[in-house]
């Protein structure tokens, strides 16, 4: 089982061993659930038992390296349920009210990867 620890890393809960490789492990688990279908960050803290804040931290470098890597990132922006307000597509987390008409119903970014075919 992973644990995050107060500084931020990532390390098994049984040993002190392995903070870079269990880093990096999250950010090919993240790519991996992103592939399949889109997901906001709320949602990805649910279903990985970490806090939104940590998967933030985690998600940042992940899309970074999976740009280098030459996939394709595609983010979904936040939007006011009530006038329609589109935010900024590099705005990852939920913001709290629409500037436009100051309500807080605001529907969270979307992220997604898709993978690049491996060259033959």
């Amino acid at each position: 089982m992973l644990r995050f620890s107060p500084g931020g890393v990532l390390r098994p809960s049984a040993g002190p061993t392995g903070d870079r490789a269990t880093t990096v492990t999250l950010r090919r688990q993240l790519l991996d659930v992103l592939s399949h279908e889109p997901r906001s960050v709320s949602r990805l803290a649910r279903e990985l038992g970490l806090t939104r804040v940590d998967v933030e931290d985690a998600l940042q470098h992940m899309i970074r390296s999976a740009r280098a890597g030459g996939h394709s990132i595609v983010v979904v922006p936040a939007r006011c349920r009530s006038c329609g307000f589109t935010f900024d597509e590099d705005k990852l987390r939920k913001p709290g009210k629409c500037p436009s008409c100051r309500k807080t119903r605001i529907f969270e970014p979307q992220i997604g990867v898709q993978r690049s075919d491996p060259p033959m």
